[in-house]
């Protein structure tokens, strides 16, 4: 129903969040699994991933402005290099910048997308790596003693100091990682076609993201689906 789209966290978790975005995944076992739950992992994770996408849209114009303008300053010069850094783009700020590859990788990822992918990952926030690691997205990591060990394997998978940072990295782990050239090119097409970038759209192209192949991409499917209009429930009573 749609009452159950506007429940809070509980009191102390609400405390805990901050507009920085510093807020550890509550444990939200609390919540029966069902709508309870969804409503308050969708309550948490969307304004999360607002903030995220708004940065990455502030670097996209301005790299769009600076592109059209010309870089003007010491400042412009290392806004551009710090960027070309943030997305593993080759450039020093000397020769001519590689625009088109940048604004590939610059760019927003849907909302939805982003929710279903972390519900997949971290089964609506209850998982092991999301509670104690804040880590939504099943992102690894490879060295001996780095991060968080998979129990009855010797995977490693990183840990975050914030909700925020496990999806600030998981951005930029699909606009940057090999994997993931071909969402990024769809997007692009998209984009440059004037037509709206959507989850549906770019869900084919995550099929490098687990090793479950079509499945996987079958699960995000439903979850999109099963999903949509509660989503947006929540994205309206949070915006309204």
């Amino acid at each position: 129903m749609a009452a159950v789209c506007t429940l809070p966290l509980a009191p102390a978790q609400a405390d805990a969040f901050t507009e920085s975005g510093t807020i550890d995944m509550p444990d939200l076992r609390q919540y029966p699994a069902g709508p309870r739950r969804k409503a308050a992992f969708f309550n948490l994770l969307i304004p999360i991933i607002q903030t995220a996408n708004q940065r990455i849209a502030d670097d996209r114009q301005w790299l769009m402005s600076a592109r059209t303008h010309h870089l003007s300053s010491i400042n412009d010069q290392i806004r551009l290099v710090s960027l070309c850094e943030s997305y593993k783009v080759a450039c020093d700020g000397r020769g001519a910048p590689p625009w088109d590859r940048l604004l590939e990788r610059v760019n927003t990822v849907p909302m939805p997308l982003v929710l279903i992918q972390a519900v997949e990952e971290s089964g609506w926030g209850t998982s092991r790596l999301a509670r104690d690691g804040n880590n939504l997205f099943g992102l690894r990591c490879f060295g001996a003693e780095c991060g968080m060990a998979q129990r009855g394997t010797s995977r490693r998978f990183q840990r975050f100091e914030s909700i925020q940072a496990s999806v600030d990295a998981y951005l930029n782990n699909l606009n940057t990682h090999r994997a993931y050239h071909s969402m990024r090119v769809r997007r692009a097409t998209l984009v440059q076609a004037g037509h709206s970038v959507r989850a549906e759209a770019l869900i084919p192209t995550l099929h490098r993201y687990s090793t479950r192949g079509s499945t996987y991409l079958s699960a995000l499917r439903s979850l999109l689906g099963d999903n949509a209009a509660l989503i947006k429930r929540i994205r309206d009573d949070q915006t309204a």
